[in-house]
């Protein structure tokens, strides 16, 4: 299943004095009339317990920017801790449930419990959605436990037959770049493909081109995306089954 693409979706829930949320390991769309939706939660879970009580949740699904919330809310989380799960995770309280909604997601979905099942070694929730908002911002997508974005292999293929427009081959395009590389192949097998990636699109490019190809810089900026992606692999404790 790790091979079959996912959105990466927060659950978060909340009763007024204790908010919490989980980065949830399978999240679907179960009916359209009435429209009902599901995730799924390992056996024994805090998140759980709090579910039970309130009865209403937020499917937060993650924009293409946010891995970093996915790695966040799938670490374990002491209710002992005086540091609140959100402390650090721009959110703010939705109008239609009171439930914490994370701010600029692709898309939020609030639900209150339909059903709930016990399968295997998880308990299937299923929501009914109340109200549905939706960004412009992709979503983020999780594919043999690595992060994704819609339109990477677009991107590289563009990139790499230089057809990729000048004017798209900004500093954010290079950094996409480098960490599509890196994550599919590190940094050792990586480096040379980018090396000469970047020089073959300067070459097709010639008259565009403002600045020279400089060496001493692609190295360094290859060095900081592989650091980035090392800390997040590191932490990460999303799974999917």
């Amino acid at each position: 299943m790790r091979l079959v693409p996912s959105a990466v979706v927060v659950v978060t829930t909340g009763d007024g004095s204790l908010k919490r949320g989980v980065t949830c390991s399978s999240f679907t769309s179960v009916s359209l009339h009435p429209p009902i939706i599901s995730f799924t939660m390992q056996l024994h879970s805090r998140m759980h317990r709090l579910l039970q009580s309130t009865q209403r949740f937020a499917a937060n699904v993650l924009s293409e920017q946010q891995a970093n919330y996915s790695v966040h809310f799938s670490r374990p989380f002491q209710d002992s801790s005086d540091v609140c799960q959100f402390d650090s995770i721009p959110h703010h309280s939705s109008g239609h449930l009171g439930v914490p909604i994370l701010n600029d997601c692709s898309s939020v979905l609030q639900c209150s419990t339909h059903d709930m099942h016990t399968v295997g070694d998880h308990h299937v929730w299923y929501g009914k959605v109340l109200h549905a908002s939706q960004n412009d911002t992709p979503p983020l997508l999780y594919y043999d436990r690595s992060y994704r974005s819609i339109g990477d292999e677009t991107f590289i293929r563009a990139f790499e037959t230089a057809t990729l427009g000048y004017e798209e081959w900004t500093h954010e395009a290079h950094l996409r770049m480098a960490w599509n590389y890196l994550t599919l192949h590190g940094k050792d097998k990586a480096t040379p493909i980018i090396r000469q990636g970047i020089r073959n699109y300067i070459d097709q490019n010639y008259g565009k081109v403002k600045n020279v190809y400089n060496e001493t810089i692609t190295m360094f900026f290859i060095h900081m995306v592989h650091t980035a992606i090392e800390l997040v692999s590191g932490e990460q404790t999303f799974t999917q089954q």
